[in-house]
């Protein structure tokens, strides 16, 4: 016979070169040992959790406990895995992730064994919390490493293989749960299914730990405290959307797994063994979910970020369909069908989220993110699941299962609410904000940069993609009409408003949605105009006010007062005085001298002449000059062209919440279609006055 009519023998479907092979260009060419390693490690932790899940009637009976009660206890110890997850999350975050994945394996492998061994209900819930703490680990733990293992490109088929151990992982142990639990009683297969973990751990010891940030920039060397870290992940808009999504998803994916043995048991008699086979063939197709919706989704990642959370969140809403048919189904068979497309879904959203979730966070901070939502997950997730189990005990399963749909579909639509931020949140992360910052552009380092930034009030838009460079001490004048939109642009830098879309960056990194507090820590101080004052305190206090980041220096403070009462003398001979009776420009320096005392990086500073006399305004103009003289880069909101040009080095023009000019002050002038008879009015003059005094070079 010839080479060509010869047919493939069973061998060669069984021999691994050429499953290495497939599996090479299943991966883009990428390393395979790493997955091969974290697929092991996560399978084998899925063992003890699906034996627990599939034998949990029979656990409740011997322990003789009601649905409500073993449900409400389960959730209760699994609260403890946080406590765990956050210090391991930020260990992880600043130490090698390898020996923590291989300790953790080892620990929960004898919680298994622990399980089984169990005297009392009591013992066996503790040890089955310790067994739990396997997700603690490979949740942040192996998704940080995953990240820096795999290039974005391929990084999605990386968390979806790693989603299929869970898989395989449960087909083992239901089918062999099921029959060693129906043959031997529920104790011995904890025992069997817990060796192969030991077994895991030796395989483990062949991986070596990833450089951090090996595909996206390290934004902070130095590790912030967890405060920080935790302000800085939520400020990411699409991020926080997913952590709300995952909440209310959580609550139904947990009520599920524990619902539903009791489910097919009271409704249709299901014994263990066949529990063990649906459970298993559940997770047959879940296999080809990950496998090939996966790698659907990593085919819209890499066109769009958004693409791909779309297609998931699509995916989501029919599970949630399916999740309602389910909770009606006359049959076994119709909620056999519901009971699959729900895990087939399942298994292309888990990887999906991890994936897109690594892709718009700084690598520095990866294990703790994850951690984060986890925790979000879980303590949320809790709380519906727990309602679920009540509702169990009190109408029946059905109802309970019923609850858990419309928990689901109202994740859902958290993630399709993350997809309107996520292409900007993945903006975020590129290297080149960064590089400006450092200098590696035209015209001097960037301190303020952004891009296509737009706000909205009550869904009414009133900033349409508005690009701003500040370059590092200067000072900008932005212009405009009155609604233009000058005051939320500044107030979208200092944190007041968060920006529908669109980004921010200072000094390279993103504080896009950052609260005024970590704005201000940064260096922004923004003068509100005439607004910025307590008129019931005195000057002093107003002033010690100004002072709160550094209120424990005692003698800094005192320094920087010093400093302030001789840029305004006028301001030291009202100290006692109430600041609501000084006049309107004594008012303007005591706010400006407020935010001076911060010693700021960058100065936001929203119509200084507005209602002042002009020899007051001059006597602002001259503090504001020194103070740009000593480094601080200055934004000026102004109506008054005349004051804009006498100071400023560029101008930005807006209106109607649009960027229409931008360049030097001076060319400004030549605009008549934006500066009408009503701006330029003694612009002229200002002009004039400045070149006689000699305006900075451009």
């Amino acid at each position: 016979m010839s080479e060509r009519g010869k047919q493939p023998s069973m061998l060669t479907y069984l021999n691994p070169a050429n499953w290495r092979r497939l599996m090479s260009v299943y991966m883009g060419g990428e390393a395979l040992l790493p997955i091969a390693v974290l697929f092991v490690l996560n399978a084998v932790d899925e063992f003890d959790r699906t034996t627990f899940t599939v034998l949990s009637p029979e656990i409740t009976k011997h322990f003789h406990i009601s649905l409500g009660a073993f449900g409400t206890l389960s959730i209760i110890l699994r609260l403890l895995s946080p406590v765990v997850a956050l210090p391991i999350s930020r260990l992880a975050d600043r130490w090698k992730r390898m020996p923590l994945a291989i300790a953790g394996a080892a620990a929960w492998g004898a919680m298994s064994v622990g399980i089984g061994l169990a005297p009392s209900l009591m013992i066996m819930m503790i040890t089955k919390a310790g067994a739990d703490f396997g997700k603690v680990v490979n949740e942040p733990v192996h998704y940080a490493l995953i990240a820096d293992f795999y290039s974005p490109n391929t990084r999605t088929k990386a968390f979806g293989l790693h989603t299929l151990a869970n898989y395989v992982g449960a087909f083992v142990a239901a089918v062999l749960a099921g029959i060693l639990g129906e043959l031997f009683g529920w104790r011995v297969p904890f025992f069997v299914l817990a060796m192969p973990t030991f077994l895991a751990v030796v395989f483990a010891l062949r991986l070596k730990e990833p450089v951090r940030g090996r595909f996206e920039p390290v934004e902070t060397p130095v590790m912030p405290p967890f405060r920080a870290t935790a302000r800085r992940l939520w400020a990411v808009r699409s991020l926080r959307y997913q952590w709300l999504g995952t909440m209310f998803a959580a609550g139904s994916v947990f009520g599920i797994g524990l619902l539903l043995p009791f489910f097919l048991e009271e409704e249709f008699g299901v014994k263990p063994g066949l529990r063990g086979a649906l459970v298993a063939g559940a997770t047959v197709l879940s296999a080809f979910g990950v496998l090939f919706g996966t790698a659907m989704v990593q085919r819209r990642i890499n066109v769009r970020l958004s693409n791909g959370l779309r297609m998931i969140a699509w995916a989501g809403l029919v599970a949630g369909i399916a999740l309602a048919l389910a909770s009606i189904a006359p049959t076994l068979w119709i909620f056999t069908i519901c009971l699959y497309v729900i895990y087939v879904v399942f298994a292309l959203v888990v990887p999906g989220l991890a994936s897109i979730a690594a892709d718009v966070t700084p690598p520095e901070v990866r294990s703790t993110m994850f951690a984060i939502g986890g925790l979000i997950a879980l303590l949320g997730g809790s709380v519906f699941s727990i309602a679920g189990y009540v509702i169990g005990d009190v109408a029946g399963t059905r109802w309970a299962i019923a609850l858990m749909s419309p928990l689901f579909l109202a994740g859902v639509a958290y993630f399709f609410k993350a997809t309107k931020f996520l292409d900007d949140d993945a903006e975020r992360l590129k290297p080149e904000h960064a590089a400006r910052a450092a200098g590696h552009a035209t015209g001097g380092p960037v301190l303020l940069e952004m891009s296509q930034v737009t706000v909205s009030y009550d869904k009414v838009r009133v900033l349409f993609g508005v690009d701003l460079e500040i370059r590092r001490g200067e000072i900008v004048a932005l212009l405009g009409t009155n609604g233009a939109g000058k005051s939320t642009t500044l107030n979208a830098i200092s944190g007041i408003v968060e920006p529908d879309g669109g980004n921010i960056w200072f000094e390279g990194e993103p504080i896009t949605g950052e609260a005024p507090e970590r704005t201000v820590a940064r260096g922004i101080v923004q003068v509100p105009g005439g607004r910025g004052i307590f008129p019931g305190l005195s000057v002093e206090e107003n002033l010690r006010m100004g002072c709160f980041l550094m209120r424990k220096d005692k003698a800094l403070v005192a320094g920087r007062m010093n400093e302030i009462l001789t840029l305004f003398p006028k301001l030291a001979e009202r100290m006692s005085q109430k600041a609501g009776s000084l006049s309107g420009g004594e008012r303007q320096m005591l706010t400006l001298a407020q935010s001076f005392l911060l010693k700021p990086k960058l100065l936001l500073i929203d119509e200084l002449s507005l209602g002042l006399a002009p020899t007051v305004v001059q006597e602002l103009l001259q503090a504001v000059r020194g103070f740009n003289a000593s480094g601080v880069t200055i934004v000026l909101v102004e109506q008054s062209v005349n004051v804009a040009l006498t100071l400023a080095h560029r101008a930005y023009f807006m209106e109607k919440g649009e960027v229409r000019f931008s360049g030097p002050t001076s060319e400004l002038l030549g605009r008549q279609d934006l500066l009408r008879s009503v701006f330029l009015k003694g612009a002229t003059a200002g002009i004039g006055s400045r070149s006689k005094a000699g305006a900075r070079p451009q």
